[in-house]
């Protein structure tokens, strides 16, 4: 009995250990049959813990950013632009001005030239505009505005003389989209619109602001051109608080964000014979406002002149020596009897002498009649569009920034990131936020900026913001009642 009693406790060990080794078998439980530990539940216990890591961090980051971003928000929207009573100024630029192109005076351009004096303060707000009453109703909208008919401000260079240029180079180029254009005659034309503007003054606007530096009387050495739908937001920086090694004189600050266009590449290379320089994001100087240097602004101007003479030479060789006839080349430098004279004053105006070209006769050389001709930059600016893009050919702002990038990187202190945006409630949006905010617009059914507007603009924490209306078909812009103003004037 003993040695089977033996063998039956072996047996029973030897199934108690295999017991315990065998996956397949029920763990342990402890009192009242509860499980010691299973890994179901560490697995859960170890994901709550992430998830809840990882809230905390966005709770974090979200905090972070916009709490600062709230609290300077609530300190800065007890008075903004678009309120009924002006706002204090909370900066001081008394040694600049500010320059802006105004199509027609509107409801937005109100309330930036609110938001210029409050976060800008210049000595002046210099506007051109489509004529002298238009100007006298930019005039009142504040005490430091100035302002000067457009066929006013450079001699030679009106709507009128851009439109016909225009033709004269590009009748019966293509647009963008690759289709002939025509007029009403079914007549191609280079004259046409798009996205609600008419291109001969589209390019009249960017002329006047570079051509401001030699014409517009009294202008400060350094000006800030603004566009008329931008809005400021906040305290708008125009110098860096470190200064040029050169100059010694205070850094600009340059915004970067803008679009990158290839036809404003095609013309600056033609102009300078340099690349467009890109802003070190990858985007463009197009920023929709920029600090100027007149300085800066004649070299520029001189590069564009001096390529259009050299156009004009290297055409001249060309057409001599394919018709050995070198007299080509005086026909085109003098036009024949009209000989063009450089203006001893200033360098692009031209003097229209009427005369016997030979010399002969009473009245050689007695001027009958003098007219100013379009300045010769000018002139190489509209020679040198793409005719397969003119919607979008030149930019005046891309161009200047390039030029100073280039030779003159020192002078200026390049924003790291875009810190505006050209619609009121973010890229994202759109235009759709002009759609949104018109429904708290002062005037009705117009899409104007009002205070709440400008109050959830200042929210997203941009330095500026644009409300292009003219860009949103349904605000009515370019209606026949509105031709004259939108959303001011009489009526109003």
């Amino acid at each position: 009995a003993r040695p089977a009693s033996r063998l039956a406790m072996a047996s029973t060990g030897r199934s108690h250990v295999l017991a315990r080794a065998s996956p397949s078998r029920p763990r342990a439980r402890g009192k009242g049959g509860r499980s010691t530990g299973t890994g179901r539940s560490g697995e859960r216990g170890v994901a709550a813990l992430l998830l809840l890591g990882v809230t905390a961090l966005a709770v974090s980051g979200l905090t972070s950013t916009y709490l600062p971003r709230l609290v300077v928000w609530r300190q800065g929207a007890s008075c903004v632009p678009g309120d009924e009573t002006p706002c204090p100024s909370e900066t001081h630029h008394p040694d600049i001005d500010v320059v802006s192109v105004a199509v027609k005076p509107t409801c937005v351009t109100r309330v930036a030239i609110a938001s210029i004096n409050q976060y800008v303060a210049p000595r002046f707000i210099r506007f051109v505009s489509a004529d002298a009453d238009a100007c006298a109703t930019l005039v009142a909208m504040a005490r430091n505005v100035r302002c000067t008919p457009q066929d006013e401000v450079i001699p030679g260079v009106t709507k009128d003389a851009v439109k016909r240029e225009l033709e004269r180079l590009y009748h019966g180029s293509r647009t963008t989209s690759g289709v002939p254009e025509r007029d009403s005659k079914g007549t191609s034309t280079a004259s046409a619109s798009y996205l609600g503007r008419e291109r001969a003054g589209w390019y009249l606007q960017q002329l006047i602001k570079l051509g401001v530096a030699r014409h517009l009387p009294d202008l400060t050495s350094t000006f800030l051109v603004w566009d008329p739908d931008m809005i400021a937001l906040e305290p708008f920086k125009v110098f860096s608080s470190e200064r040029s090694g050169k100059t010694g004189k205070e850094r600009v600050v340059r915004h970067v964000g803008g679009y990158a266009i290839r036809s404003y590449e095609d013309a600056y290379k033609r102009l300078t014979n340099e690349p467009l320089a890109s802003a070190p994001d990858g985007s463009s100087y197009v920023t929709h406002a920029m600090t100027f240097e007149r300085a800066f602004l004649e070299e520029l101007l001189g590069a564009f002149a001096d390529a259009w003479e050299d156009s004009i030479r290297e055409r001249a060789d060309v057409l001599a020596k394919k018709t050995n006839a070198r007299r080509l080349t005086e026909r085109i430098t003098s036009f024949g009897a009209e000989t063009v004279k450089r203006s001893e004053e200033e360098d692009e105006t031209f003097v229209f002498s009427r005369g016997d070209a030979r010399g002969d006769g009473a009245s050689a050389g007695a001027p009958t009649k003098t007219r100013a001709r379009m300045p010769t930059w000018a002139r190489a600016i509209l020679a040198s569009l793409n005719p397969e893009h003119l919607d979008l050919g030149f930019s005046e702002y891309a161009s200047y920034a390039s030029w100073v990038a280039t030779h003159h990187p020192e002078t200026v202190e390049v924003v790291p990131h875009r810190a505006w945006t050209r619609h009121p409630l973010g890229p994202m949006l759109g235009s759709s936020g002009i759609r949104i905010l018109r429904r708290w617009s002062p005037v009705p059914n117009l899409c104007c900026p009002s205070a709440f507007a400008v109050r959830a603009m200042k929210l997203l924490g941009y330095s500026y913001g644009g409300f292009e209306v003219g860009h949103v078909r349904s605000c009515g812009y370019d209606k026949p009642e509105h031709e004259r103003a939108y959303g001011v004037g009489d009526g109003f």
